[in-house]
């Protein structure tokens, strides 16, 4: 299963620096060294339905795929997408369903199972930044319903018309060390510059 993740990690990253994408800048920063990084173009193969163009980084902690560490299905991810005005609830919620029952879908091995659909709930704190809960099933490692906190922060980008929404994900709750390490992982200074 690695394996298959892996190269398609690797077709995924050569199409991306493969097209009109090779000056891209890497813009979300890891904690350390331990963190994996992949950059995948938009809209996303295993969820067409999300309507933005661009391009995801991703950030998974060491212990990512690591039943039972305290950084089990804790990473980031960054939209760097052609899309100027703020994400709304509705559009949030609906998108990460979009993105989690798409990928679910792609990773699950038991053809004969019905993927049960992703529930998300989000409130706005302040312009621009949300947090919520998602429940989905985890395909990739414990065959289960999880629950993944997430906080949720838009970026605008005037003169490039575009805007960087960064997320972050773990099970464990907000008040947990793991948060403090996971909102290390942050965009670099002035990632609106091209």
């Amino acid at each position: 299963m690695k394996n298959i993740l892996y190269i398609l990690t690797l077709f995924c990253t050569i199409s991306v620096f493969g097209q009109e994408d090779e000056d891209y800048t890497i813009r979300l920063i890891p904690p350390d060294d331990s963190w994996r990084q992949e950059v995948i173009p938009m809209p996303l193969g295993f969820a067409p339905q999300i309507p933005v163009n661009g391009i995801e980084e991703v950030l998974f902690a060491k212990g990512w795929s690591t039943k039972g560490d305290d950084t089990f299905w804790t990473y980031a991810f960054l939209w760097n997408v052609n899309q100027i005005e703020t994400l709304t609830i509705n559009q949030l919620e609906l998108y990460m369903q979009y993105y989690f029952d798409g990928l679910m879908t792609a990773v699950n091995k038991d053809k004969d199972k019905v993927v049960p659909k992703t529930e998300a709930l989000f409130l706005k704190k302040e312009a621009g930044y949300f947090v919520g809960k998602i429940q989905l099933y985890d395909a990739f490692h414990t065959k289960d319903i999880i629950t993944l906190n997430c906080t949720v922060m838009q970026y605008q980008c005037p003169k490039t018309k575009k805007s960087m929404v960064l997320f972050h994900f773990s099970p464990k709750e907000f008040g947990h060390a793991t948060w403090n390490k996971l909102h290390t992982v942050k965009l670099k200074e002035n990632p609106c510059e091209e």
